[in-house]
């Protein structure tokens, strides 16, 4: 009972309200995740004739990025609509898998585990990272972008005081969800007793190339919005002070590159 309620959460949500508010603003909500998840994939330096997973697929566009690299690529998700995106202009080579990567005994081993931005969600980390390294050939290496601490990224720590003159919104949860592995300790104590060795944790920080107004709609300052049934007035005020504020610059993000080996 408990495998198949593992992730059902994460499971509903995004399959239902995440998966239309993420295809309706797709580029935008993908295009500030590129370059984290291309210094992801240059740590990871796929060869040809590799066999890749890439867990949390999304939409797909780093699985196909892995299959013209090695050749062969699964993108593994629990979105069935981010799965209809991504089969409907997959290349040959590049497959995708609805499952949740927690549970989901994968038949074939892998020489390479990926992830940009898709192993945060997990509802047991632990049960997780176990089960990824069971499906990897001996060997195999992993490499992984997920958020650094919320703090020290100003899509949160910026954006959250600025609605706060407007409305109350909390501090983002621990996980699961975007900051579930942002503590580079804890990730690298879980991924070493998921059975992973030489495990490196990266801080990189980059340029968050996303509009002040799609921050409305993704992200902690979205969910308090949401959660406050708050009307379009407050969202243009603080798209508008946030935009005020930044003067011009784009927002800053952090993220940590992890890599290890199996």
């Amino acid at each position: 009972m408990l495998a198949e309620m593992a992730n059902a959460e994460q499971i509903q949500l995004w399959n239902e309200g995440n998966a239309e508010r993420w295809l309706r603003l797709r580029e935008a909500m993908t295009r500030p995740l590129v370059p984290f998840g291309t210094a992801a994939v240059e740590a990871l330096a796929p060869q040809a004739g590799e066999m890749a997973l890439d867990v949390g697929c999304g939409f797909g566009e780093t699985t196909r990025e892995l299959a013209r690299l090695t050749g062969s690529a699964l993108g593994v998700d629990v979105s069935e609509p981010f799965l209809r995106a991504a089969r409907a202009n997959a290349p040959p080579g590049a497959r995708f898998l609805l499952a949740d990567a927690q549970t989901h005994r994968f038949e074939e081993r892998f020489d390479l585990c990926f992830s940009r931005f898709g192993v945060m969600f997990f509802d047991d980390p632990a049960l997780a990272f176990a089960n990824l390294r069971a499906a990897l050939e001996p060997g195999a290496r992993l490499s992984i972008a997920t958020w650094g601490p919320w703090q020290e990224n100003e899509w949160v720590a910026l954006a959250l005081p600025i609605l706060r003159r407007q409305i109350a919104a909390p501090d983002p949860p621990p996980g699961p969800g975007p900051f579930g592995l942002s503590d580079a300790a804890a990730l690298s104590f879980l991924l070493s007793r998921a059975g992973f060795s030489r495990v490196s944790v990266t801080r990189l920080e980059l340029p968050y190339d996303i509009d002040p107004a799609h921050l409305t709609q993704v992200g902690p300052a979205a969910a308090a919005l949401r959660e406050a049934k708050a009307g379009e007035s407050v969202r243009e005020r603080f798209a508008a002070d946030l935009a005020e504020a930044l003067g011009g610059r784009s927002l800053r993000a952090v993220a940590l590159i992890t890599t290890a080996r199996a």
